[in-house]
């Protein structure tokens, strides 16, 4: 009986002293350009464990990956912290049951990144630079699939490589995977 009795009054000694009137919580906003950011780390569920995408931050424990915030497991941090896997890379990566990213493949890294101004046949304007094509240039998807040179358009946001002597050698087609 004295051991109800004493538990009684140590929870309501407990329940009282955690009582406070004046508790204030304040909202805090998202980091700017972060609003549009969801994925594993946020707890979303994840519809596949593998994919390929745009890397628009990466961090020694984390990295975004069209616009899905991952943490990175211990297997990948090698590869995040030789920067070999930083902003503007488009991978191949692979998720493990708790999603988080085992294996990370790099596909390509973008030289420049921006808004087309201009384009035809011979040239490129991208956020006021000027690109020459190569003979040989192709056209890309994020997913790494072939596209139409006439997919392209004014306004729309792309990656390109360049080749040694400046010139585009890929044009990746990256609207909507714009980088934070």
């Amino acid at each position: 009986m004295k051991t109800k009795y004493f538990i009684m009054i140590l929870l309501i000694i407990c329940s009282h002293s955690g009582y406070c009137e004046n508790i204030q919580i304040k909202t805090i906003d998202p980091m700017p350009g972060f609003e549009k950011v969801g994925g594993p780390a946020f707890g979303e569920s994840v519809k596949s464990y593998s994919g390929q995408g745009l890397v628009q931050y990466v961090s020694d424990l984390k990295i975004i990956i069209n616009s899905k915030m991952f943490f990175i497991d211990k297997s990948c941090e090698d590869q995040i912290s030789s920067s070999q896997i930083r902003k503007a890379s488009i991978v191949k990566y692979e998720l493990n049951k708790q999603a988080r990213i085992k294996n990370i493949e790099r596909v390509v890294q973008l030289n420049a990144t921006g808004k087309i101004d201009r384009i035809n046949s011979d040239e490129l304007v991208i956020d006021d630079q000027y690109y020459l094509f190569d003979l040989f240039v192709t056209y890309h998807e994020i997913t790494g699939d072939k596209i139409d040179r006439f997919d392209f358009k004014k306004g729309d946001f792309v990656g390109v490589t360049l080749n040694e002597e400046r010139k585009v050698r890929t044009l990746w087609h990256l609207n909507g995977h714009y980088l934070y």
